[in-house]
């Protein structure tokens, strides 16, 4: 990671959702299941797409994701779901940007 985005944790390059990217990143090099971990997983092709390393994904992460932040926030659970989709996909489009700046940087030199 360190030589495509210049950072060794996303979360030092302030992209949004960057903490929640290296926990999530974390939690599945260690085998636990969190909201994060299952975020990454259900991302996992488009991260990979734009140059994070995603090794190992969960299973089924879409209603785990669901199901988990529905039995933390109850009612609030569907709003919490999109939240994080969103959040998500923030990432993914940052990391496109900063993948497609670097490119551009290495051609001028």
């Amino acid at each position: 990671m360190r030589t495509r985005f210049g950072a060794s944790r996303f979360a030092d390059l302030a992209l949004p959702g960057g903490d929640l990217v290296d926990e999530g990143l974390a939690d599945l090099a260690s085998g636990r299941t969190s909201a994060a971990s299952l975020l990454v997983s259900l991302a996992a092709p488009r991260l990979r797409r734009e140059g994070v390393p995603v090794t190992n994904t969960q299973p089924d992460p879409e209603l785990r994701l669901y199901r988990l932040l529905s039995s933390i926030a109850g009612d609030l659970g569907y709003a919490r779901y999109n939240a994080h989709l969103r959040l998500i996909v923030s990432f993914a489009d940052a990391c496109s940007v900063v993948r497609l700046a670097n490119a551009s940087q290495k051609t001028r030199t």
